[in-house]
């Protein structure tokens, strides 16, 4: 049996999880910034015309990975709990679906209290 106000609990439950997408905006937004600083990166080592492979290969090794492993890991720390968060909402909201459907359709006439 599913009573309104267990219903209404639900809906506040999953309004509140909802709000991790606002969060996964915001670390998705942060990581485009990120991404546009790697860029610049990759652009100066360009231009700047190093003197051999080694300084070359020096650059990549002591700037360009170390920015990107940090754009990854940035990344996964600002979207890992939120996406999850999102995944427990769209199960708890599928439950609700089928318990709501059941009253619909008269399946179950005491389910609401």
């Amino acid at each position: 049996m599913i009573t309104f106000q267990e219903t209404l609990d639900i809906a506040e439950r999953l309004a509140e999880m909802l709000k991790s997408a606002t969060d996964i905006d915001t670390a998705l937004k942060d990581t485009t910034e990120d991404i546009a600083g790697f860029l610049s990166m990759l652009e100066y080592s360009h231009e700047k015309g190093f003197a051999d492979v080694g300084a070359s290969l020096q650059y990549i090794d002591n700037v360009l990975i170390p920015q990107l492993i940090g754009i990854r890991d940035s990344l996964g720390a600002g979207t890992e709990g939120h996406l999850k968060r999102l995944n427990t909402a769209k199960e708890l909201a599928e439950r609700l679906v089928v318990r709501l459907r059941m009253l619909e359709n008269g399946a179950a006439g005491d389910l609401l209290g």
